[in-house]
């Protein structure tokens, strides 16, 4: 579990510190604060041994790039600077751990794997006409040492670690989930199926009956070659694409915490497409579920009544306790992150304060 975070450099934020993260965590803050980032920081953290893990935090906000290669990963660096290293520090189930990036203009790729020699040779010329990106990973005594070369063709990466044949540390699952995402039949199909066989598809059929209480069924059916979902109002099928933007976005956020045990699950704009009536259920579900699973699930929003759904759903799961909220605000070039533990935010809603 992610118990502190730091972040260097990365994004808007020039240092961010976020001490005492807990399970259930919510950010909220004006727009520009930064709450997307912080998410994208964790994902960036737990993803960054794959050779695309820069192109995904910029898909997540579907960021067109430049035709100079090395935007693959500027963006992540704050002013666009990569002369300033980028750092991401987490406390991870009691360990420090500590992620970094730097600009190297020496390095030029003598190997790597499974490439062709002509698009291999590109990479070589790319990084001598340019830089490459650095990196270094230390989880205790594991270390990771690499670097990140960019293309015309895309983003290689080499890797050397300190574990016998080179083996790289296996992170925890973590899905990240934007008001912008394009849902993935495949991957959510063989969720469901996997469920079913366990026999926990019921949890997903409860959960959406929260938004709409018709629901009885969730199925896969083959059509024309390929994976088609259908959801069972009543006794009607209903292709999953048609049945509103919010149910299907509740089925993808249930479906990755009780598909995924012990992951990390990170929601940008939780409220997207939902309606104010069913934020206590919903946070009630997401509790209940991630507790189940061992899940942590940190969520960004804008919404007022999505913060206090948050704070009477996480009660009613009986997890007060792991229940956490901050507030993001920009103090001039300064980020700031006010937190709130949820019997202190209780308190605060209680008085009719403002905490967004």
């Amino acid at each position: 579990m992610v118990e502190s975070m730091e972040l260097k450099n990365f994004r808007g934020f020039k240092d961010l510190k976020l001490d005492d993260i807990q399970p259930l965590t919510v950010l909220s803050g004006k727009n520009n604060a930064g709450k997307s980032s912080i998410l994208e920081g964790l994902f960036l953290y737990f993803d960054h041994a794959a050779p695309d893990s820069f192109a995904k935090i910029n898909n997540f906000r579907k960021m067109p790039l430049s035709g100079e290669t090395t935007a693959f990963w500027e963006p992540a660096f704050y002013n666009l600077d990569v002369k300033n290293g980028l750092r991401i520090s987490l406390k991870l189930d009691g360990t420090q751990t500590d992620l970094s990036y730097m600009m190297d203009t020496s390095f030029v790729p003598t190997d790597i794997a499974d490439t062709p020699q002509d698009l291999f040779n590109q990479f070589v010329s790319s990084a001598k006409n340019s830089y490459t990106l650095k990196f270094k990973y230390m989880f205790g005594p594991y270390q990771e040492d690499g670097h990140f070369v960019a293309g015309p063709s895309g983003v290689l990466r080499n890797i050397e670690t300190t574990e016998p044949g080179n083996h790289i540390k296996e992170m925890p699952f973590t899905q990240f989930i934007s008001p912008m995402a394009v849902r993935n039949d495949t991957i959510v199909a063989e969720w469901i199926g996997k469920l079913e066989l366990d026999g926990k598809k019921e949890q997903i059929i409860q959960a959406l009956q929260i938004l709409d209480p018709a629901v009885s069924d969730i199925s896969i059916i083959p059509k024309g070659g390929q994976i088609q979902l259908y959801v069972k109002l009543g006794s009607k099928l209903l292709p999953l694409g048609l049945a509103g933007d919010g149910l299907n976005r509740l089925l993808f956020i249930i479906l990755s915490i009780v598909a995924n045990p012990d992951s990390v699950i990170l929601i940008d704009e939780i409220d997207s497409g939902l309606h104010y009536s069913m934020y206590t259920a919903l946070w009630e579900t997401i509790a209940r579920t991630a507790r189940e699973g061992r899940c942590q699930v940190i969520a960004s929003t804008h919404s007022y009544e999505c913060i206090v759904g948050a704070v009477e759903g996480i009660r009613k799961a009986g997890r007060a306790q792991d229940f956490c909220y901050y507030r993001i605000s920009r103090d001039g070039q300064n980020t700031l992150a006010h937190r709130y533990s949820g019997e202190l935010l209780d308190s605060a809603i209680s008085m009719n304060m403002e905490v967004r």
